[in-house]
C-alpha cells in the first residue's frame, strides 16, 4: 500500500515536471515565432521599401526622359516652323524681286500698246504681255507655291476655312494655264454638275495647288485633245457637310501598266513616298489627305489618264444670285455652236439651255453654213477660232456677207490677235477657257444688240476723258524709279496728275499737308514701309483716304496682311491696266456715294 502510494506520487510529480517543461517548449517556440515572424516583416518591409525606391527611380527616370522628348520636339517644331519662315520669307523676296522689274517690262509693254502701231509692232509687243504673264504665272502660282505648300504639308500646317465661290476657283486655276493650252492647241475645258453648290466652306488655295499639279501634269504629257475637270457632289447630309469628287482627265500619252500601278501606290499609301514619281503628286496626297478625301489614277497608253479625288467640305448659307433675271426677254433665243471639239459642244450647249435658250450645235464651217441655209432664225453664233478647213474668221466673214446683222461671238485662242485685223466682223471676243460670267455678259449683250461691233485694234483703254468722269487727287507712293515712271504714265493717259513719294515717311507728311481721295501704296519701302503707314494715317488723320496696296507681294496671306493693316485694296505687281483702271472707277463711285 505504501509502496503503491510512493509510485503514484512519483508519476505525478514526472507528469509535473513533463508538464512544466512543455510549457517552456511551448513558450520559446512562440517567442521564435514572433522573432521569426518580427524578422520575416522586416524583411519584407525592407524589400518593399527597395522596390518602391526602384520604382521611384525608374518614374524618375522616365520622367527625365519625357521631358527630354517633349523638349526635343518642341525643339523640332520650332526649328521646323522657323525654317518654314525662313523659306517663306525667301521665297516671298524671290517673287517680290522678280515682280518689280516685270512690272516695269509688262507696265510699259502694256502703254505701247495702246500707243498706234502697224500690225507686226503689235504682235511683238502683244508676245511681250503673254511671256510675261506665263513667267509670272509659272514663278508664283506654280513653283512658289509648290515649295512652300510642300513645306506646309510636312510641317502639318492646319486648313484654313472660309468662303468661296467654287466655279470662280477652277476658272482661276484654268486661266493660269490658258496661254500654255493655247500655245499647245489644246483645249481646256470644265463643268460643274448642276447639284453641286456654288458657294462652299473650305481652303481654296489648298484647292488651287491640287489641281493646278494635276493639270500641269496633264500639259506636259498631253500633245493634241483637251483637258477636261469635272465637278460632282459624292456625297451630303442634314449638317451641310458634302463630298466633292474632282476629276482631271486629258487626251495624252497616257501610261503603260507598270507605271500606273506605281503611281497607284503612291496615291493609296498615305506613308509612301516616291520622290522618283514628282514631289507635285505628293503635294497632291498630303493635301487631299488633309482635306479629307482621297485620290486615284485610271489610265490607258496613247488614249490619255484620269486622276480622281475627293474632299470634305461644307456648303454656305448664302445665295447665289440667279442669272435668270438677266435674261428676261430672251427665252427661246436661238444660238448656234461651231466648235469642232465635241466636249466644248456639249458643254456650252447645256450651260445655255439652263438659261432658256435654244442651242444647236455643229462642229465645221460648212455644216454651220448648211444650218444657216436651212434655217435663218438664229439670232447669235459661237464660233470657235481654230477648226479643220474652215476657221473660225474664214466662216465669220462667209456669215457676214449672207447675214450681215447677225451677231457672231468669236470663241478665241488665248494670246491670238487676229481677229483685231478683221474690227467689226465680230459682236465680241470670248478668250478660251471660257468663264461663265463672259459667257453670260457678251451672249446678254448681243442678244439685245448692244454690243454690235467689237473693240477696234486701235481703241485705247486709256483716255483723258476718265479722269474728268471720275475725279480723283491720287498720291502714289512707290520707291522703286522705273515703276514709278509706269505709273505717272498710265495715270497721265486717264487724265490723272499724280504726286508721287519714295516711302511711308513722305506719304505722312504729304497728308498732312494735303487731302488725297486715294493713295496707291506699295508695301517695300525704306525708312518705313506701307503697312506702318497705313496703320498711322487710319489713327491720325480725320478725313481718310482710300488706300490701295499696289504691291509685288502676292504670296498667299499678303493681302489679308495689306487689308489688316488698314489697306480699303489689293492689287498686285505687275498691274494691269483693266485692273487699275477697274480699281479707280470702283473707288471714285464709292467716294461720290458717301458725299
Amino acid at each position: 500500500m505504501y509502496t503503491s502510494s510512493i509510485l503514484v506520487i512519483e508519476k505525478g510529480n514526472i507528469f509535473l515536471s513533463w508538464f512544466g517543461f512543455t510549457w517552456w517548449i511551448e513558450l520559446l517556440i512562440v517567442v521564435v515565432l514572433i522573432i521569426g515572424a518580427y524578422f520575416f516583416h522586416r524583411s519584407k518591409i525592407k524589400n518593399l521599401q527597395h522596390d518602391i525606391s526602384d520604382l521611384k527611380r525608374q518614374l524618375l527616370e522616365r520622367t527625365e526622359m519625357l521631358t527630354y522628348s517633349r523638349q526635343n520636339e518642341q525643339n523640332a517644331r520650332d526649328e521646323a516652323d522657323l525654317a518654314n519662315k525662313n523659306k517663306s520669307a525667301l521665297i516671298s523676296k524671290i517673287s517680290h524681286d522678280i515682280r518689280t522689274p516685270m512690272n516695269t517690262v509688262m507696265g510699259m509693254a502694256s502703254l505701247l500698246k495702246e500707243t498706234p502701231l502697224t500690225a507686226e509692232q503689235m504682235e511683238y509687243s502683244s508676245t511681250i504681255l503673254e511671256s510675261g504673264e506665263s513667267l509670272l504665272k509659272l514663278t508664283n502660282d506654280i513653283l512658289m507655291n509648290d515649295i512652300l505648300e510642300y513645306s506646309k504639308v510636312e510641317s502639318g500646317k492646319e486648313l484654313e476655312v472660309k468662303e468661296f465661290n467654287l466655279r470662280i476657283a477652277v476658272e482661276e486655276v484654268l486661266d493660269i494655264f490658258a496661254a500654255r493650252a493655247a500655245q499647245a492647241d489644246l483645249d481646256l475645258v470644265y463643268s460643274i454638275d448642276s447639284d453641286v453648290p456654288s458657294l462652299i466652306v473650305g481652303d481654296t488655295m489648298r484647292l488651287h495647288q491640287i489641281l493646278m499639279n494635276l493639270i500641269e501634269n496633264s500639259i506636259k504629257f498631253t500633245h493634241q485633245g483637251e483637258i477636261f475637270v469635272g465637278v460632282h457632289l459624292a456625297e451630303a447630309d442634314d449638317e451641310n457637310q458634302i463630298k466633292l469628287q474632282f476629276e482631271v482627265r486629258d487626251t495624252g500619252s497616257g501610261m503603260n501598266l507598270i507605271k500606273e500601278s506605281q503611281i497607284a501606290k503612291q496615291l493609296a499609301d498615305s506613308h509612301y513616298h516616291d520622290e522618283s514619281q514628282g514631289y507635285g503628286l505628293i503635294i497632291c496626297k498630303n493635301l487631299v489627305h488633309l482635306m479629307g478625301g482621297s485620290i486615284s489614277v485610271e489610265s490607258q497608253e496613247g488614249r490619255g489618264s484620269m486622276f480622281r479625288f475627293t474632299i470634305v467640305t461644307r456648303t454656305s448659307p448664302q445665295v447665289v444670285r440667279s442669272v435668270q433675271a438677266d435674261m428676261a426677254g430672251l427665252d427661246d433665243k436661238k444660238i448656234l455652236i461651231v466648235d469642232d471639239n465635241a466636249s466644248v459642244r456639249h458643254l456650252l450647249s447645256r450651260q445655255l439651255a439652263k438659261w432658256s435658250l435654244n442651242t444647236s450645235t455643229t462642229e465645221s464651217g460648212k455644216k454651220a453654213l448648211e444650218h444657216l441655209a436651212s434655217d435663218k432664225a438664229f439670232d447669235l453664233l459661237l464660233i470657235d477660232l481654230v477648226m479643220p478647213e474652215m476657221d473660225g474668221i474664214q466662216l465669220a466673214k462667209l456669215v457676214n456677207e449672207q447675214h450681215p446683222n447677225l451677231p457672231i461671238i468669236l470663241l478665241n485662242k488665248t494670246g491670238d490677235t487676229q481677229h483685231k485685223k478683221h474690227p467689226g466682223l465680230f459682236s465680241s471676243i470670248l478668250n478660251k477657257p471660257i468663264r461663265q460670267h463672259r459667257l453670260k455678259e457678251q451672249v446678254i449683250a448681243a442678244l439685245r444688240n448692244k454690243n454690235k461691233t467689237t473693240l477696234s485694234a486701235d481703241q485705247s483703254k486709256l483716255s483723258v476723258d476718265f479722269a474728268k468722269q471720275y475725279p480723283l487727287n491720287i498720291l502714289v507712293a512707290e520707291d522703286d524709279v522705273m515703276n514709278q515712271k509706269v505709273v505717272i504714265r498710265v495715270l497721265g493717259k486717264l487724265g490723272y496728275e499724280p504726286m508721287i513719294v519714295n516711302n511711308g515717311k513722305e506719304v505722312l507728311e504729304e497728308v498732312s499737308q494735303k487731302t488725297y481721295d486715294v493713295i496707291l501704296m506699295d508695301v517695300q519701302m525704306p525708312e518705313m514701309d506701307g503697312l506702318e503707314a497705313s496703320r498711322m494715317i487710319r489713327l491720325c488723320l480725320n478725313v481718310q483716304p482710300v488706300i490701295i496696296a499696289m504691291t509685288a507681294n502676292t504670296l498667299q496671306g499678303d493681302r489679308d496682311e495689306c487689308l489688316r493693316s488698314g489697306m480699303d485694296d489689293y492689287i498686285s505687281k505687275p498691274v494691269k491696266l483693266e485692273e487699275l483702271v477697274n480699281l479707280l472707277e470702283k473707288w471714285a463711285m464709292h467716294s461720290k456715294l458717301k458725299h
